[in-house]
């Protein structure tokens, strides 16, 4: 088997993921290859037997990169094994999960693909206090700022709710 891993990272949570289902696909056994979107023009998928296509989200959205991966080979993709993931903050929380999974999974694959993937991962997000993005950024972040200290979680400090045995645990998945 020979596997694509294709992300778009804005801030790098999604790439470390992306990294991590790269290197947990290799010591199953399968060739992979590991692409950022950025800046990707054209990119032949015919010789991989599975395709892995992620993004982080901000503000409701996938990446450019991403999203233009999937509609620059939406027809190609429909011969191959896709599975897609995203590294979001609807993943965080429980009651949020089942929105991030119809918005930012279920409603991308039915815009960007022909067939429905075979698996989906809703992987959490990450929280730096610390970060330097823009102004829209940093207010979003007051908001999760707030909401994380109702729940007593320490926010001077960067959070990470990725949960790494279950993403190693999609990507064997895909394998098997």
């Amino acid at each position: 088997m020979k596997a694509l891993v294709v992300y778009g990272t804005r801030y790098g949570t999604s790439g470390e993921i992306a990294e991590e289902i790269t290197r947990t696909l290799k010591e199953e056994g399968v060739e992979t290859e590991l692409l950022d979107s950025r800046g990707l023009k054209d990119w032949d998928v015919t010789p991989y037997d599975l395709v892995i296509v992620g993004s982080g989200i901000k503000i409701g959205k996938w990446t450019k990169g991403a999203r233009k991966f999937l509609d620059k080979n939406k027809s190609a993709l429909a011969d191959r094994k896709v599975a897609l993931f995203v590294s979001c903050g609807a993943a965080n929380k429980e009651e949020s999960r089942g929105e991030g999974q119809e918005k930012y999974l279920d409603d991308v694959a039915h815009k960007h693909l022909i067939n429905d993937p075979v698996a989906t991962g809703l992987f959490g997000s990450t929280f730096d206090p610390d970060s330097k993005q823009g102004f829209l950024y940093k207010q979003v972040m007051k908001s999760i700022k707030k909401d994380l200290e109702k729940q007593g979680i320490d926010v001077s400090k960067p959070i990470d709710c990725r949960d790494w045995d279950e993403i190693r645990a999609w990507t064997r998945a895909l394998v098997d």
